[in-house]
């Protein structure tokens, strides 16, 4: 067995994370919308976050290099105010539903900006940047086929969440539990505080 094959991995993924409360806001209005059964999985409250990368698998030796470049990431961005502005969606598509999200509305720029750096600062340590699109958005349930979710979208719409701070970067550790996944900060990266 070579060296690269007994060095333990972590399953990692980088994410701005959000607050407790609307976390649980997010959870007690998906429950009430779906009712969860073998064709969907509703995103228990604390996994919703929003999603900037998914690494998976990582050898820990490399843990470090990826603190490094989520730093250099965050030391670039000012923190700034985002909202969650009650729009469902789906990818790949409404009509063709796997993944059932949340918009994010006022800030979503500033996160895609922050997605667009990290990709450049992850690739200079050989993470290969994605190759689809980005759209800053929370997950909310997950689809075992795909399904037309139009009707849905045209009829509920969630309240808007306005001023919500987005001051850190976070990496997550998801470990894979018979329940489902749990996850756990392994670092968090500030947002510069803008000087005025």
């Amino acid at each position: 067995m070579s060296e690269s094959e007994i060095r333990p991995e972590k399953r990692l993924f980088i994410a701005i994370d959000i607050p407790g409360h609307i976390k649980d806001n997010v959870c007690d209005y998906t429950k009430n919308l779906f009712k969860e059964n073998g064709y969907i999985k509703l995103v228990s409250a604390p996994n919703i976050h929003i999603t900037l990368k998914f690494l998976g698998n990582v050898n820990i030796d490399k843990i470090e290099k990826i603190k490094k470049a989520i730093k250099e990431t965050a030391d670039k961005f000012n923190r700034f105010k985002y909202e969650i502005n009650g729009k469902i969606n789906a990818f790949p598509s409404p009509g063709n539903a796997r993944v059932i999200f949340l918009e994010i509305g006022n800030g979503g720029e500033e996160i895609s900006g922050i997605y667009k750096q990290l990709e450049d600062d992850l690739e200079r340590i050989k993470i290969r940047k994605e190759k689809r699109e980005f759209s800053p958005h929370i997950t909310i349930a997950r689809l075992k086929d795909k399904k037309n979710i139009e009707n849905l979208i045209k009829e509920y719409k969630m309240n808007k969440i306005e001023g919500l701070d987005c001051l850190n970067i976070t990496l997550f550790e998801s470990q894979l539990k018979t329940h489902g996944a749990e996850y756990s900060i392994i670092g968090e990266f500030g947002l510069k505080e803008e000087i005025i």
